[in-house]
């Protein structure tokens, strides 16, 4: 309590990141992620993703340490869990500095700096309740009420691709107290620290099963961050578990859905191309172009084209030739008449045939060609496929 008070810089960017955290999790279609999850294949389950956890808030009064105090139990855990790389939240705040003025929106900004660090999830949590309730059992008149603390804590998971709320949920634990510390609380004090103490602990264990099974799950993404001629960098280190030789896939970004609080969320757009990695660094790594999508697709489309200018010669010279072939037999049908007609009228002079003018040829259709160039930029995203 009194170290936020002596920052209040920090404290102002801890309600801020809590809020805009928390922000992110209304009204969110789950369109977009459910079409990353399509995308995987099944080596995105290997990978191990990073993870920011932000500080713990409370929603109630006096609790402010103790979430804090939660929400590093539960780092820690996951830490030693494995399957995921903790990024400690002052480099997602350093990271927020770098930001330019032009992102001006809350979330799109945590999300931006959360691409800078190759993040995959942003963890947020609060304590949303602490409260006393009473076990009612047996008959009216012989009833039992046993009286029973219990805590409530709110989890989001943000896919930072995205920007979707990828998974939420409330949950809730609880211990049974004496009738003493159940007439204390309702006289207006405080819960034991015990009590409390237990409530906390009691809730590591069913958080962290539900944020390795729902991250686990998630599908795996890097990021460009720099592009120096054919050498570009990107956001995937030893801690990733890709091997040097691998080669991923760079998307631009796509079709932009409007969520119900506003904002643009974006689909995968068109396939840039391939890259290879080729120097790892701790957590990034340089890579260099395989294939450009651009290229292959240009060929593909000249490809189409001279086909399409192929088919569309040998039409017109099938046409051209059944306007010959009729034209010819017009004229002999002509002839043929001329001839009869002098024949029934003898003397009246030599034969005259009526001259058909030559079919003019038809204009060739024109074939369009792409010049849409795709090139590799910071901040498209990178996948396995």
């Amino acid at each position: 309590m009194h170290r936020f008070k002596c920052h209040p810089r920090l404290l102002a960017t801890l309600l801020l990141v809590g809020l805009a955290l928390t922000a992110l999790g209304c009204g969110f279609t789950q369109t977009v992620s459910d079409y990353w999850h399509d995308m995987m294949d099944s080596q995105d389950t290997n990978l191990r993703k990073r993870v920011v956890v932000a500080p713990f808030l409370s929603r109630l009064p006096g609790l402010e340490a103790q979430a804090k105090a939660l929400g590093l139990a539960i780092s820690q855990r996951m830490e030693k869990q494995g399957g995921m790389v903790l990024v400690e939240f002052k480099d997602l705040r350093q990271a927020l500095t770098q930001v330019g003025p032009r992102v001006q929106n809350s979330e799109d900004r945590i999300v931006a700096a959360a691409r800078t660090l190759g993040l995959n999830t942003v963890l947020s949590g609060a304590v949303v309740n602490l409260a006393m309730q009473y076990d009612k059992t047996g008959i009216y008149g012989f009833r039992d009420n046993q009286p029973f603390a219990l805590m409530e804590l709110d989890l989001k998971l943000i896919d930072v691709a995205t920007g979707v709320l990828l998974a939420e949920t409330t949950l809730t634990t609880r211990t049974e107290i004496t009738e003493t510390e159940a007439s204390n609380v309702r006289l207006g004090q405080p819960f034991p620290p015990k009590v409390v103490g237990k409530l906390q602990g009691d809730l590591v264990a069913p958080a962290l099963h539900w944020i390795s099974q729902n991250i686990s799950a998630q599908a795996w993404v890097g990021f460009i961050l720099a592009v120096d001629g054919n050498r570009i960098k990107v956001t995937v280190g030893r801690d990733t578990g890709l091997p040097l030789g691998a080669e991923l896939v760079a998307y631009t970004r796509g079709e932009a859905i409007k969520s119900g609080s506003g904002r643009l969320l974006y689909l995968p757009g068109p396939v840039v191309g391939r890259i290879k990695l080729v120097k790892f660094e701790a957590r990034s790594a340089w890579a260099e172009p395989v294939s450009l999508a651009a290229d292959e697709a240009e060929k593909a489309e000249k490809a189409k084209a001279e086909e399409a200018r192929k088919e569309a010669e040998a039409k017109a010279k099938q046409e051209e030739q059944a306007a010959k072939e009729k034209q010819e037999e017009l004229q002999a049908q002509e002839a043929k008449a001329a001839v009869a007609q002098a024949a029934a009228k003898p003397g009246s002079g030599s034969m005259a045939f009526k001259a058909v003018p030559d079919p003019q040829p038809k204009p060739q259709p024109k074939v369009r060609t792409v010049t849409r160039r795709l090139t590799f930029e910071p901040g498209q995203v990178l996948r396995t496929r």
